[in-house]
């Protein structure tokens, strides 16, 4: 179960060390179900541009396709932002885990 810590983001890893087995496990298994994947956004940046909504940005992706991706200028920029945007709702979903397991101790 530990070697599954490359897994989550940096930022993280420090305080996944001090998780008991059990709760990592939990962890693992709740980062697995809510963390999005780079890939798959990276499809849908591409071929359906919908990918901000997978990433809780709701109200950006609104603005994306009420302005056509910007006038199709956004939608290519999009391609490069979405890995990032991805990363850093992975990381705030890890962290959000990490104070749910700190506030049940």
């Amino acid at each position: 179960m530990r070697l599954e810590i490359h897994t989550i983001p940096a930022a993280v890893a420090p305080f996944f060390k001090e998780l008991s087995d059990e709760q990592s496990r939990w962890f693992l298994s709740e980062y697995r179900r809510r963390s999005r994947s780079v890939g798959w956004m990276m499809v849908l940046a591409i071929l359906f541009p919908i990918q901000l909504f997978f990433l809780r940005r709701v109200g950006l992706g609104v603005v994306f396709l009420l302005t056509g991706g910007g006038f199709a200028i956004w939608y290519l920029v999009e391609w490069f932002l979405t890995p990032g945007r991805v990363h850093a709702y992975n990381e705030a979903v890890a962290m959000s885990l990490i104070r749910h397991l700190k506030a049940a101790d």
